[in-house]
């Protein structure tokens, strides 16, 4: 059983916290987080610790770290903790969750995250520091960037790229062989059909209210 530490100590931290306990190959150890969001000694049901005391309380070789942070600042707040701990010195680990269907022969990134009900098919690429969150798809040949997020239930299509930094919300869709710019955010339930540049925004329209009442809708439309 490896000992884990998590990077993080908001709703991610709590989230990946449950899994990972619950999966009989690892033991949660500890939390870290910047000293500055460290208020109190424990998460939970273990020791919260400042990152700068790391050190003090874990070898580099006696645990690993899981990236438990969410994906403020287009990711880049997780990319900054994921590179101070490897400067530190400490693994990374690349954590796949039982329940996850990995099918590609090509190696998961450093330090990614792939969690329940997650398809990785054959030939895809996920690269270091990248969320799969639960019940998305990564299609054959698909190439995810480093540092993305992508949403529950999202599918990226066959031979379709995902840029570094980039977040996918939840139940988007980008069609087979679209390349997404690094810096992208796509909103829920996007349809991304055309190749998009960096550092640009792409949201659905929202739910709008019909001109029906829902006792009329049903009456004459069903449902």
């Amino acid at each position: 059983m490896k000992s884990i530490v998590l990077a993080g100590n908001g709703t991610t931290a709590e989230i990946l916290y449950e899994y990972v306990k619950q999966d009989s190959r690892y033991n949660v150890v500890a939390v870290i987080a910047d000293d500055e969001y460290v208020k109190d000694q424990n998460f939970l049901d273990v020791p919260c610790l400042k990152l700068s005391a790391l050190e003090c309380h874990y070898h580099n070789s006696d645990v690993a770290v899981v990236i438990a942070m969410g994906y403020d600042d287009l990711n880049r707040s997780r990319q900054s903790m994921f590179d101070r701990i490897k400067h530190i010195g400490y693994k990374i680990e690349t954590y796949i969750h039982p329940d996850a269907k990995v099918y590609t022969s090509n190696q998961i990134g450093e330090g990614s995250v792939v969690l329940p009900g997650a398809v990785l098919e054959p030939y895809s690429k996920l690269g270091k520091n990248s969320m799969i969150w639960c019940n998305s798809t990564v299609a054959h040949h698909a190439d995810i960037g480093d540092h993305c997020w992508l949403a529950s239930g999202c599918v990226i299509s066959g031979s379709a790229v995902v840029g570094d930094n980039t977040f996918i919300g939840v139940n988007s869709t980008i069609v087979n062989e679209v390349e997404v710019g690094k810096l992208n955010l796509v909103g829920a339930g996007a349809l991304i059909s055309k190749c998009t540049k960096a550092n640009t925004v792409h949201l659905s329209r929202s739910g709008e209210q019909f001109r029906f009442s829902a006792e009329e809708y049903i009456k004459f439309f069903g449902v």
